[in-house]
């Protein structure tokens, strides 16, 4: 007898077997429904707040005030709930509460403010440490992370592992150079031979090459001018 071939005629399905098919079809058509609108109603909520961030980000949009504020981290807040495994999410609202903790300034310990600032820093923290995990590769939330830790006081292994993630997966986008130099060059004495070449290498080849020279020579360093950087002779 012949073998069956794939171009063979099956048995016909059975009346039970066509059923259960076709009710494994329904319920993962509904939910895909469910879930995509789920992140339609994430997104819809959340728009406003998402665009505030990115203008906040680069010094545009509406005043950063308590009410804006509260008003986009209630969104940002309600629209995790809805989609959590959304990195960018994390991200905004990380933004949100490091920005916070620099805005109130350099307030003495002990003073209400310091623990509030305290506590803006550590939500910071949280949320992009939340957002590394969902994003790995992202160089822009592990910069972060390591900055807001940085700003926390926290000079741990934690921070320096962010810091080296994000030189290697960043180093060459200028969003993450600037926050990497702020986390750098007051460290610049403590930082092994390894990071320091890292951070030379970067600046050399920055896109804003002259304010993160700005930068270093602020926090007392000098980085030796290279044979095509260097003014050539007359």
């Amino acid at each position: 007898m012949a073998s069956q071939t794939a171009f063979t005629p099956s048995k016909p399905m059975s009346r039970a077997t066509a059923l259960a098919l076709l009710l494994i079809s329904v319920v993962l058509g509904l939910s895909s429904l469910w879930y995509g609108g789920l992140a339609a109603i994430a997104d819809a909520s959340s728009l406003a707040a998402r665009w505030w961030v990115s203008e906040w980000r680069v010094g545009r949009g509406p005043s950063q005030d308590p009410k804006n504020w509260n008003k986009a981290r209630t969104a940002l807040q309600f629209a995790i709930k809805i989609t959590p495994d959304d990195p960018q999410l994390y991200d905004d609202l990380g933004y949100l509460y490091a920005e916070r903790g620099v805005l109130i300034g350099a307030p003495e310990d002990g003073e209400p403010l310091k623990a509030y600032q305290t506590e803006m820093f550590d939500e910071a923290i949280a949320n992009y440490r939340t957002a590394t995990s969902l994003r790995p590769t992202f160089p822009y939330s592990w910069v972060y992370l390591a900055l807001s830790k940085s700003l926390r006081g926290q000079d741990d292994d934690e921070m320096w592992a962010a810091f080296d993630k994000a030189v290697k997966f960043g180093k060459n986008e200028a969003g993450v150079q600037q926050p990497l130099a702020r986390i750098a060059f007051p460290r610049w004495q403590a930082l092994s031979s390894e990071r320091k070449l890292a951070i030379t290498s970067m600046v050399e080849n920055a896109h804003a090459k002259a304010q993160l020279q700005d930068m270093a020579q602020q926090s007392g360093i000098e980085f030796a001018a290279t044979a095509a950087s260097a003014p050539k002779p007359p």
